[in-house]
């Protein structure tokens, strides 16, 4: 059992808050300026990203407006952390600015005119600020943000106003979960002003014992003091639950034996499967992968599992429309048929 940050930490996100300077905010621009500064944004990221986005495979920029886009496809969006709930409320104006890789989106008329972000695959914020810097410098050519001299750029919500950045990481903690250690370290890294929130941001739960952890002070400190301070905030989670997880193991193998490979057999073998359930069984068959209990021979195929088991993407993967009823009977036969074919005891 070799833990490192990365079994703990699944993405790692950089996100800016910007406004367009001499537009009117912080109400949403609910008219056809919106549009225009979509149109602005893609065009921009596209004329000056052509030569990085070769050489990373991150593909060309698409643009998606929300009024041009089905329900289910805004929710396989949102479910992806690709655009907000707030986003989609905005159906005629909001719009998306997503690369082909869809490690970096461009929401357009959510709280802030523009919201840039770059999620990267575990631990690694530094690499998600360099991407998403090169982005909002590619996107301030063409459009001058607001911006004081003083404050630093001028955002909607006052808890955004200096850098305007935010940088988290999406962390999975069942050994602090099981053993009752997580409220510990959320005193520990609120002190730190950090926040921990659940797997969708602010409100939402902690399905899977997956865990959001940002910064939240922006003003008067740089954007690499900010990293700085994130970064060893994670750090800190993650030797506490690489602990935790050792502790619990070694204390109670028969128990966490049996409550993994459950697990692992319901998954391979119900015939309904709703995503709160799933979620549930998969985080205890994943921490069985991390006491070496399973092999996985696809590692991106497995850790996908997580998002196309939620309801919009398990529609879309269906390829037609779904009741309830169905719609679970369809996730349990899909995940039973993936986790066969990829993770073996």
């Amino acid at each position: 059992m070799n833990g490192n940050y990365n079994d703990v930490v699944v993405t790692s996100r950089v996100r800016l808050a910007r406004n367009a300077d001499g537009l009117p905010y912080p109400y949403k621009l609910n008219d056809e300026r919106a549009l225009l500064l979509a149109k602005k944004v893609c065009d921009a990221v596209n004329k000056h990203s052509d030569s990085v986005s070769d050489e990373n495979g991150d593909g060309d920029y698409a643009l998606y407006r929300m009024e041009s886009i089905d329900d289910i496809d805004g929710e396989v969006l949102r479910e992806k952390h690709l655009i907000s709930a707030d986003l989609l409320e905005n159906k005629k104006y909001g719009a998306a600015i997503i690369n082909g890789s869809e490690t970096v989106s461009i929401m357009v008329g959510e709280e802030d005119h523009i919201r840039e972000q770059c999620i990267l695959q575990g631990f690694d914020l530094h690499g998600a600020y360099r991407k998403i810097n090169a982005v909002d410098d590619d996107i301030s050519k063409s459009i001058k943000f607001a911006y004081d001299s003083k404050l630093g750029y001028l955002t909607s919500c006052p808890t955004n106003i200096g850098t305007g950045m935010r940088a988290s990481a999406m962390m999975f903690l069942p050994g602090l979960g099981i053993t009752r250690n997580l409220e510990q370290c959320v005193g520990a890294v609120a002190r730190l002003n950090m926040t921990i929130r659940g797997v969708y941001g602010e409100g939402s739960d902690a399905d899977g014992y997956l865990y959001q952890i940002s910064n939240q002070k922006t003003l008067g400190v740089s954007e690499q003091e900010i990293l700085g301070s994130v970064q060893a905030s994670i750090g800190h989670i993650a030797d506490a639950e690489l602990h935790a997880r050792e502790q619990l193991f070694k204390e109670n193998v028969t128990a966490m034996k049996d409550r993994i490979f459950r697990s692992y057999g319901v998954l391979c073998n119900a015939y309904t499967l709703d995503s709160k359930e799933f979620m549930k069984l998969f985080a205890m068959v994943k921490l069985g992968v991390f006491y070496e209990l399973f092999k996985v021979s696809d590692a991106q195929r497995f850790e996908k599992l997580v998002t196309d088991a939620q309801p919009a993407n398990i529609l879309n993967l269906s390829g037609k429309p779904l009741g309830e009823e169905e719609r679970d009977a369809f996730r349990a036969a899909y995940v039973a048929k993936t986790l066969k074919s990829i993770c073996k005891r």
